[in-house]
């Protein structure tokens, strides 16, 4: 959550480094009271643009930190702010952070999508500014600006914020001219919505006209050959068939969007100079109506399910008044759930800041292990390769929570013995997984306790599951520091069943065989010597 000053009792300054460097801090409870510093002298232009510079630092601040597990969070801080005001420095903001990671483009116009529920002139206004840009381009022939401006569209098309038909109107316009990256932007197109525009039987001429000229440039022998073999590219690909080739979220109801009709036939204006501070004759009022308008909005949009900050539960209806509480980890959710790690680790956060989100997610009692199961899941279900930086957030995430601790040491105790069930591929995963939070000492050394060595309580995949994670361990340890931690009296009754020589010559060969085989070859002579006369 980014925090905003505010005082009280010192008068504010212009300068805008004592801004950064104060001390005092307010919650964001208190956040519909900041835009006005000292109501009685609201007037003051001074302080008018005061508060403009931190409107501008708190849209900033909250699209910087946007990423797909905290959607519904950023659009509700936005809407304390008076985007209505600022709307020219929140399609700035939102227009800059896409166009710096246009594989995030989705996740922004899914934001813009929420915010289009309720103030659809602030949207209609972004959306102008996007058809300018391409516009422009086009007219300066600038054909490496389109990519933004074609992307942001086409989604906010999925999303319908806007209207199919602009999409056909830039088809129209690139195809008339056609070259390799016209190609490459109608392809995109087709790729993004090409499925929206197929469902919807009113694009049938349009799509018909689109595929035609296609044909016709492919013939053309007057065009260059590699735009020809891309017009046919992209009627081999989308002809017959649409595929959803990009991430969804889909967490607005389509019903209740408002499509904007707008069109690249019509002359707009993006209005920039919105994006610079301007005096407000009557802003004290209009701060006022603002905080009241949007605290109605606020109360109506809250869910009796949430995850926190995170909007896991966005893919139920979000103003559904009667739909009935339901257990936060639904199957609904656990997909969420799924989806939103998947794409943080995509997204590149690192290790610390993804365990900081999950422990965001609000639990009933009990449900830590239903957590942990999900993220193995999601963990596990499509690697090829173990990758270590699952286990790393798991790291973070166990030293903030104990009974995160707890249910992966039940989770290990528990599987061992039906390890047998799994595939050989989820087998090795899952070894390397609890190795890492071992020789990490994320988790307890004492979860051997559910493992006994001998051949009438252990299978092949079994003795295979704990021989990939001592080889883990003896890679991330050595030799040395392993056999040191396992005879540790404080684990002999732990790691007894590791060592079952009190039952009969059999299982001491096969004990004997098993840490051979790993290259500690006499740890069952040491282990019987440090414990010996120790009871079983």
């Amino acid at each position: 959550m980014f925090e905003i000053y505010s005082s009280d009792t010192e008068e504010p300054q212009l300068n805008m480094s004592a801004f950064y460097g104060r001390k005092r801090y307010c919650s964001g409870k208190n956040y519909a009271n900041m835009n006005v510093i000292n109501e009685n002298n609201a007037v003051n232009p001074t302080e008018q643009r005061i508060n403009w510079s931190y409107l501008k630092f708190s849209i900033e601040t909250a699209i910087e930190k946007l990423n797909p597990g905290n959607i519904r969070f950023t659009r509700n801080k936005l809407l304390q702010l008076n985007i209505v005001r600022a709307k020219g420095l929140l399609c700035q903001a939102i227009i800059n952070a896409q166009s710096a990671s246009l594989h995030c483009t989705n996740m922004y116009a899914t934001l813009v999508s929420f915010i289009n529920l309720e103030f659809p002139n602030v949207i209609e206004l972004l959306l102008i500014r996007c058809i300018c840009t391409f516009t422009n381009a086009h007219k300066f022939k600038e054909e490496d600006k389109y990519m933004q401006p074609i992307l942001f569209i086409t989604f906010m098309i999925n999303h319908k914020v806007a209207k199919d038909g602009l999409a056909f109107d830039i088809i129209k316009l690139l195809i008339k001219s056609p070259t390799i990256h016209s190609m490459d932007m109608i392809k995109v197109i087709l790729k993004v919505c090409g499925k929206k525009l197929k469902l919807n039987l009113q694009n049938e001429l349009d799509l018909k006209y689109m595929f035609d000229t296609l044909e016709n440039i492919s013939q053309d022998k007057q065009i260059d050959k590699s735009v020809q073999c891309l017009a046919k590219t992209i009627l081999t690909t989308y002809r017959d068939n649409f595929k959803d080739d990009e991430q969804q979220f889909d967490l607005v109801d389509p019903r209740k969007q408002y499509t904007h009709l707008l069109s690249l036939n019509s002359e707009y204006d993006p209005q920039y100079e919105l994006d610079s501070f301007k005096y407000d004759l009557d802003y004290k009022s209009n701060e006022i109506i603002h905080r009241t308008n949007i605290r109605s909005v606020l109360k109506s949009k809250r869910k009796v399910y949430s995850f926190a900050k995170y909007d896991f539960d966005e893919m139920a209806d979000d103003e559904d008044e009667f739909e009935s509480e339901t257990n936060m980890f639904s199957l609904s959710s656990n997909i969420s759930i799924k989806k939103t790690i998947s794409i943080m680790v995509n997204l590149k956060l690192s290790s610390l800041d993804i365990a900081l989100e999950l422990m965001q997610i609000k639990l009933k009692p009990g449900q830590e292990m239903q957590l942990c199961l999900t993220y193995l899941d999601c963990c596990f279900e499509n690697s090829v390769v173990y990758n270590k930086f699952y286990g790393s957030i798991l790291q973070n995430f166990c030293c903030m929570n104990e009974l995160i601790v707890e249910s992966l040491e039940i989770i290990f105790m528990q599987s061992y013995p039906i390890i047998h069930n799994y595939n050989p591929n989820k087998l090795v995963n899952l070894a390397k997984f609890f190795a890492q939070l071992l020789y990490s000492d994320s988790i307890s050394w004492k979860v051997f306790s559910s493992v006994r060595l001998i051949e009438s309580e252990t299978s092949y995949s079994g003795r295979a599951y704990l021989k990939t994670i001592f080889k883990e361990l003896i890679i991330h340890m050595g030799h040395d520091n392993l056999t040191k931690r396992i005879l540790d009296p404080s684990l002999q009754t732990s790691v007894i069943g590791l060592f079952p020589f009190f039952n009969n010559h059999h299982s001491s060969r096969l004990c004997d065989y098993f840490f051979a085989d790993i290259g500690l070859h006499d740890l069952t002579n040491q282990f019987i010597e440090s414990f010996r006369g120790t009871p079983v």
